[in-house]
């Protein structure tokens, strides 16, 4: 991550400081969260395509918030890693850090695809050590080709965790962009 990158990504996180001190303080950045484990670690991973959302839209290709929630089925906590960040960072939704069998998730204002905008992160259940319990690791790209928005998610799985996509709740706006993931972990 070049040095110009971090400040955009620290000044985006320190406006957020107010609303993340409500909750209990956990590692939201980690730039050392893939490197090289010398323990065993299974790792899973798969692709999807995002639906396109089907309800008439009237804007162009333009910048477009981008919601990332996930559903906790884990019997544990989850905290949020964000591991490359294309936007800015509006915030997480409360509650912060995920319950079990409580919805959870972060927004990003995102620029417009030129020709692709992606967004990095995580959820785990150890915030110390996500490479060695169950961790979902999320990598969604958003592109606009010809004027037309499409999503695809790509997902590694740490620890014995089951990440899947809630694809009835899932979408890309194709006009406007705008981008919902919903997730599930257990």
């Amino acid at each position: 991550m070049t040095k110009k990158m971090r400040c955009l990504l620290t000044s985006s996180l320190m406006s957020l400081a107010p609303s993340i001190a409500l909750a209990e303080q956990t590692a939201i950045l980690d730039a050392d969260f893939l490197s090289p484990r010398h323990e065993y670690v299974s790792v899973k991973d798969g692709a999807i395509q995002l639906p396109v959302r089907k309800e008439p839209s009237e804007a162009f290709v333009d910048p477009a918030t981008q919601d990332f929630f996930v559903y906790n089925l884990t019997g544990a906590t989850l905290a949020l890693h964000i591991q490359s960040l294309t936007g800015a960072f509006i915030g997480v939704r409360t509650p912060y850090p995920v319950p079990p069998l409580s919805y959870g998730g972060f927004q990003i204002s995102a620029p417009a695809p030129a020709p692709v905008v992606v967004q990095q992160y995580a959820w785990t259940v150890d915030p110390a050590n996500p490479a060695g319990s169950k961790t979902c690791v999320w990598r969604v790209e958003v592109s606009a080709v010809g004027g037309s928005c499409t999503a695809q998610v790509f997902f590694g799985t740490y620890g014995g965790a089951v990440c899947t996509v809630d694809s009835t709740l899932s979408f890309v706006d194709p006009t406007t962009c705008q981008t919902q993931l919903v997730t599930n972990m257990q």
